[in-house]
């Protein structure tokens, strides 16, 4: 009998054990790994996503303003009139979103459904140039995007004559 037991092949207690533990540390490693590669994804995503809306943001904007017509500086606020949005056009941010005239200028989808704000939008006027500052932001993140663009209007700016 005590040779039979002896000479039973299989892996003892021990080995097993090893071999859980091995594993399970490979396991801890792959999710460890995966963990990591996932969040990078993310942050990408998230760093294109708003560099395509800033991108968008300023296409949008550039084409508008550059057939802009009747431009009037008025404080910190611009107001013209545009083919798109009609007359004394006015650019806001509304729950960080562009806004010309009470209007969306980019759906709400260019927005990641709200992920993604405007911070900050500064449009000046020197005759016949656009100055244009926009920053993206993502809404809950540290992600952004700052741009700057310079437009010229096509459409001359008529001095206003002065009566006696």
């Amino acid at each position: 009998m005590r040779k039979k037991l002896s000479r039973s092949e299989g892996l003892t207690l021990v080995e097993m054990l090893a071999a859980v533990v091995i594993l399970v540390l490979l396991g801890l490693i792959l999710n460890a790994g995966l963990h990591m590669a996932l969040n990078s994804y993310r942050t990408m995503c998230a760093q294109s996503e708003t560099e395509l809306l800033l991108s968008t943001l300023l296409n949008t904007l550039a084409d508008d303003l550059r057939y802009a017509s009747d431009v009037e500086p008025v404080g910190d606020v611009v107001r013209y009139t545009s083919d798109s949005y009609g007359l004394e056009t006015e650019l806001t941010l509304q729950d960080g979103q562009l806004r010309a005239n009470g209007k969306r200028v980019l759906p709400d989808g260019a927005y990641g459904k709200g992920r993604y704000i405007i911070d900050t939008l500064t449009v000046e006027f020197a005759a016949p140039v656009f100055n244009i500052e926009i920053r993206v932001k993502e809404k809950e993140g540290d992600i952004s995007a700052a741009g700057e663009l310079t437009v010229r209007c096509l459409n001359p700016v008529e001095e206003k004559e002065e009566g006696p």
